[in-house]
C-alpha cells in the first residue's frame, strides 16, 4: 500500500472516531455566537461589514421631496417653526395660534392649542422642540412662556422659572438640555429638561458674543449656532458659550452676498450648516469650518422658491424642513 493510501486511511479513521455529539454542540454554539453578533449590530443600527462611500467633491444642495400645506379644513396660516421626532412632524401654525402634527409622509394627524393666555393656549407660538420621551415644548413668544405637552398634545406644565424667560423664540434639545433663543433678553439660555438653568450667554449689542433678537439656536458637533437676526449674522460658540466665529454671508459664483435677517439654522449628518436667509428668500449651506458651499431657492411661489422662509429643521435621515411662511407651507428636501 502506498504512503498516500495509508495516510488517507488514517485520516478516515480519525474522522469517523470524532465525537459526533461534540461536533453538533460546537456547530450549535458557533451559530448562536454569529446570531448574537448580528443582532447586536442590528439594534445599534450598524453594519458589521464596513461600507466605503466615496465623497466626490464638496456637498451640494439638497433635493426637493414634497411640500405640506395642512388640509382644506386646517390650512397653515404663517407657519413659523418645525421639528421632527420619530415619525412625526410638528409645525407651529402661528397665525392660527396652534400646532399641527403630521406623519413622516406629510399626512395630517391632529392639531392642538387655540388662541388665548390660559394653559394649552397661545398668542404667538414660535419655536418648537420634542424630547426623547415625546414631550413637546412650544415657545409662545408673546405670552412669554414655554408650554410642555404630551405626545398627544395635552398640556402638562409651563417650563422653567418665569424670571429666566422673557420672549422665547427658537428652541432646540440636545441631550438633556433645552436651548432657548430669547429675543427679549437677547441671550441664549440652556436648561436641564427639569427646568434648571445651567448656561446663559449674550447681551444686547453688536460686538462678538452679543445679540439683537436671536431667533434660532442649534447644537451639533460641539458647537452652538445662533441666528443673530437683528445683526444679520450667525454666531458660533463652544458648548460653554464661548465665542468662536461669525458668518455674515458668502461668495456664490464670484458674487459676494450678505445675510438679511437670517432665521432658521440646522446641521446635517455631513456637517453642513444650513442658514435660512429670510429677506433674500433662500437657504445657504456652509461646511464645518464656515466655508460657503451653496445656496438654493429664490423669491417666488414655485416648489423650489420661498417668500420669507423662517424655520428650519434637519432630521436624522438627512431631511431638511423649511417653513415657507408667506407661501403657507413646509417644504421638505433630502440632503
Amino acid at each position: 500500500m502506498s504512503s498516500n493510501n495509508t495516510l488517507a486511511v488514517r485520516l478516515k479513521d480519525i474522522f469517523w472516531r470524532w465525537d459526533q455529539e461534540k461536533l453538533k454542540r460546537t456547530l450549535k454554539w458557533i451559530f448562536i455566537i454569529e446570531l448574537i453578533f448580528f443582532i447586536i449590530f442590528y439594534f445599534l443600527n450598524r453594519n458589521p461589514v464596513p461600507k466605503i462611500v466615496p465623497q466626490i467633491g464638496p456637498p451640494g444642495p439638497p433635493a426637493f421631496l414634497y411640500a405640506i400645506y395642512g388640509t382644506d379644513q386646517n390650512p397653515f396660516k404663517k407657519p413659523m417653526a418645525v421639528a421632527v421626532s420619530g415619525n412625526r412632524i410638528y409645525v407651529t401654525d402661528t397665525g392660527n395660534q396652534r400646532v399641527q402634527v403630521f406623519d413622516y409622509d406629510g399626512n395630517p394627524l391632529f392639531t392642538f392649542g387655540k388662541p388665548g393666555t390660559d394653559k394649552g393656549q397661545f398668542k404667538f407660538p414660535y419655536g418648537i422642540a420634542v424630547d426623547g420621551d415625546g414631550k413637546v415644548y412650544v415657545a409662545d413668544m408673546y405670552n412669554g412662556k414655554i408650554s410642555v405637552f404630551n405626545s398627544e398634545g395635552i398640556f402638562q406644565y409651563y417650563f422653567g422659572n418665569p424670571s429666566d424667560i422673557s420672549r422665547p423664540a427658537g428652541l432646540f434639545i440636545s441631550g438633556n438640555r433645552l436651548y432657548v433663543a430669547d429675543v427679549g433678553k437677547n441671550k441664549v439660555t440652556a436648561f436641564t429638561l427639569d427646568g434648571k438653568k445651567v448656561l446663559e450667554f449674550g447681551k444686547m449689542g453688536t460686538a462678538n458674543g452679543e445679540f439683537r433678537a436671536p431667533n434660532c439656536v442649534w447644537v451639533a458637533n460641539g458647537k452652538i449656532y445662533v441666528a443673530d437676526s437683528g445683526n444679520d449674522r450667525v454666531q458660533v460658540f463652544n458648548l460653554l458659550g464661548g465665542y468662536a466665529y461669525t458668518l455674515t454671508g458668502g461668495n456664490n459664483n464670484g458674487e459676494t452676498f450678505s445675510f438679511i435677517n437670517p432665521r432658521g439654522v440646522g446641521v446635517d449628518g455631513r456637517g453642513v450648516l444650513y442658514v435660512v436667509d429670510n429677506l433674500n428668500s433662500r437657504v445657504c449651506g456652509f461646511d464645518e469650518q464656515g466655508n460657503f458651499l451653496f445656496t438654493f431657492g429664490s423669491k417666488g411661489a414655485e416648489l423650489n422658491q420661498f417668500i420669507l422662509p423662517n424655520g428650519l429643521f434637519v432630521d436624522d435621515q438627512g431631511r431638511i424642513y423649511i417653513t415657507d411662511t408667506v407661501n403657507q407651507r413646509v417644504v421638505v428636501y433630502q440632503s
